[in-house]
């Protein structure tokens, strides 16, 4: 999927493994934050990680 301001948040959920657009809007801007293209680009670890963020920023 393709990083950028208009990022389908419904379809970027569900690559999550969830229904939760404010979360999803939450990962969006850290991977705008990183310089990469594509969702397809991060490791499983990598990825692992900015979900982890991206959860505990809603604490």
């Amino acid at each position: 999927m393709k990083i950028d301001e208009r990022m389908d948040l419904q379809e970027l959920a569900g690559q999550m493994g969830s229904e939760d657009t404010a979360e999803a809007a939450r990962l969006r801007d850290l991977l705008l934050g990183t310089g990469r293209e594509r969702t397809e680009d991060f490791s499983g670890e990598e990825w692992a990680e900015l979900l982890i963020r991206a959860g505990e920023q809603n604490k």
